[in-house]
């Protein structure tokens, strides 16, 4: 999927920490995963709540990757859909003769 940043709604730092909630307390994501490592850098999932909420450089970043996220799942979500849609159509049955 060739989608460039400029495609992408970026969500707002609100709706950012709110799926990070989510993820947290509906998913029960364990808070000490890695959410994102780059060179000597490592985000756990804990961590995303304070880079958020102080708009830190990484924060930026990593509210991109979360919009980013949220886009691939709809998307697969649509695609899923469409295909479920495909298989279930009745298949017209060929009249042969017999």
């Amino acid at each position: 999927m060739g989608t460039s940043s400029d495609d992408i709604p970026l969500l707002s730092k609100n709706e950012a920490m709110a799926e990070v909630h989510r993820w947290l307390e509906e998913e029960q994501v364990d808070p000490e995963k890695i959410f994102a490592a780059f060179g000597e850098t490592t985000i756990r999932y804990k961590d995303l709540l304070h880079h958020l909420e102080q708009e830190t450089p990484d924060g930026q970043l990593l509210r991109f990757a979360i919009s980013r996220g949220r886009l691939m799942k709809q998307s697969r979500r649509q695609e899923m859909q469409t295909l479920l849609q495909i298989i279930s159509r009745p298949t017209r049955e060929d009249p042969s003769p017999s």
